[in-house]
């Protein structure tokens, strides 16, 4: 079985090096123009370049692969073939007539300004409407695919990611359940469409695949989904005001309660109307009524017909330069088969209120974040908060650059889950992988994490993060909740204590200097140290996981 996922995984390595090195990597000097040079003097504007001229690049011949300079040691090393000599990189130029141009070249007295790529977690949230300024270039490979126009004030942008992950875990459950490995391959590849008016009217469309292969466990709901959407809105508005309706991943702050999950395989997905609201001085402010989406790994997915999520969440910044998020949300479920911890069934509405407030100081980065829960929960009454604390400091002069910090994150529990209130909170559609570990078996409820942690850069391009997590219940009584939500390893004497254990996480990121701003690799360990908690009901040995993850993304 290994050998055979090694197999997968060099080939689709191989693969993915090929596709990506030849359409983003500058071929040899093959390359040849049909358009005059523009003397240096003079400056290239819209109004002077024609629209054709300025969208197309000059024509490039392809080389061959043995010509190209990533492809061609690759192939030979594979091969066992020897190069006759060094394959050289070209000499990068830029074209004075085209706007959207790859910003590879020397920088010349008179270039314009090179702008950035920034891709969003949420792709809708990108405007590349900027493309079309002939006095600033891209760094993007493919910026003939952003803000296309074709006529009557309309324009499209097309993109997309690839994502490849070899995961492998040990005694994921805790358990020592069979098979005790897990070693599988996760790949997603997502493409989508923006259509956009010149007058504030939008479509936006967003498909996503999602495919898990070589697992022995069965899968996860997260792991597969096979053709579908993942986003499809119309909208309408201005800077000021603006509306949208129909599926729609969401994201709030930190994504402590509302998070599309990238970590998933699958992303998370509502279904509904949002309106933004932008003011000068109150910051931006999303109304938002929807239903979460349920993944149908086979079929068409369809919305939770039983369950509504609503909310109000305004971000600001205030005069000092920190931020603060203050939010209202509601989530009600009407399935007569919810059950409280008392056995007592029927349906739940449950409000949180709450705050974030965050920013930095010279070197010193801070933020706090608290959340109130209250509601009926079938007879229940619901008493439940949450809250963080985080503090970090850099050493920019430093070597490796680092970043020491802790957090301190608080969920309550519930003390009696017997009698007619639940104290246990709630944490809705959260982003628990990047804050209670990697290995994703701690949750935002009924839990204490003390987290020291430390990032440096190794090198300019490569990233290191270290984390350590230490466990503890916040009410003996209650169960310990995976990211999920799920209980386990309940002790309702409360006599196994509250140490639920340790785990320690380190990370990797590259973003190879041939592949950016697109391609980015992550590779990470974690082990998990189970504690008393865990040993005494039920539990037969610690956890560990390993993968490798490459991600392009145009």
């Amino acid at each position: 079985m290994r050998e055979r996922i090694e197999r997968r995984a060099n080939l689709a390595f191989t693969v993915a090096l090929i596709a990506t090195a030849w359409w983003f990597v500058p071929p040899a000097s093959t390359q040849t123009s049909t358009s005059p040079p523009v003397p240096k003097a003079s400056k290239v504007t819209a109004a002077s370049t024609p629209a054709a001229a300025r969208r197309a690049p000059a024509p490039v011949l392809m080389p061959r692969v043995s010509e190209h300079p990533v492809i061609a040691p690759h192939v030979a090393r594979r091969s066992g073939a020897k190069l006759a000599a060094p394959v050289p990189y070209p000499t990068p130029r830029r074209s004075t007539t085209s706007a959207r141009v790859v910003a590879t070249a020397a920088p010349e007295d008179d270039a314009p300004p090179v702008r950035k790529t920034k891709f969003h977690n949420l792709r809708f949230e990108e405007d590349w409407t900027w493309v079309d300024d002939p006095d600033v270039l891209s760094d993007h490979a493919l910026p003939d695919a952003k803000s296309i126009p074709f006529g009557d004030g309309w324009s499209a942008s097309f993109g997309g990611q690839i994502r490849y992950r070899l995961q492998a875990e040990k005694n994921k459950t805790l358990m020592g359940t069979s098979p005790e490995h897990n070693d599988f391959n996760l790949s997603r590849v997502r493409a989508h469409m923006d259509l956009r008016h010149e007058d504030g009217y939008r479509l936006f469309i967003e498909g996503i695949d999602a495919r898990i292969h070589g697992n022995e466990r069965p899968a996860l709901g997260i792991d597969r989904n096979n053709a579908d959407f993942l986003n499809a809105f119309v909208e309408a508005g201005n800077d000021d005001l603006t509306a949208r309706l129909g599926r729609m991943e969401l994201q709030q702050g930190r994504q402590r309660l509302i998070s599309p999950l990238d970590w998933a395989n699958t992303r998370r997905t509502f279904q509904g109307g949002m309106l933004r609201v932008n003011h000068e001085s109150a910051g931006s402010t999303d109304v938002f009524v929807t239903k979460p989406v349920i993944i149908d790994p086979r079929d068409s997915d369809d919305t939770d017909s039983s369950r509504w999520f609503m909310g109000i969440y305004n971000s600001r910044q205030l005069e000092s330069g920190d931020n603060m998020d203050l939010f209202g949300l509601f989530l009600n479920e009407t399935d007569p088969l919810f059950m409280s911890g008392n056995g007592h069934t029927g349906d739940m509405e449950l409000y949180t209120v709450g705050a974030r407030f965050g920013g930095k100081s010279g070197q010193t980065d801070y933020e706090l974040w608290a959340a109130k829960q209250f509601g009926k929960f079938a007879t229940d009454d619901i008493d439940a908060w949450a809250a963080t604390g985080v503090v970090g400091h850099s050493f920019p002069d430093a070597p490796g650059k680092p970043r020491v910090g802790v957090s301190i994150d608080y969920a309550s529990g519930d003390s009696d889950p017997t009698d007619d209130e639940t104290e246990t909170f709630n944490q809705l559609f959260p982003l628990g992988h990047a804050y209670f570990g990697y290995l994703d078996l701690i949750g935002r409820q009924n839990i204490v994490d003390l987290s020291p942690n430390v990032a440096v850069k190794l090198h300019e391009r490569v990233g290191m993060k270290f984390a350590a997590h230490f466990f503890r219940l916040a009410e003996e009584n209650d169960a310990v909740y995976n990211v999920g939500g799920a209980p386990g390893f309940a002790d309702t004497t409360g006599d196994s204590g509250k140490n639920v254990g340790k785990e320690f996480d380190v990370t990797l990121s590259y973003t190879p200097e041939c592949l950016a701003p697109h391609g980015h690799v992550l590779v990470g360990y974690s082990r998990f140290l189970a504690g008393r908690r865990i040993d005494s009901n039920g539990g037969d040995g610690d956890a560990d996981l390993f993968y490798t993850q490459f991600t392009m993304t145009f």
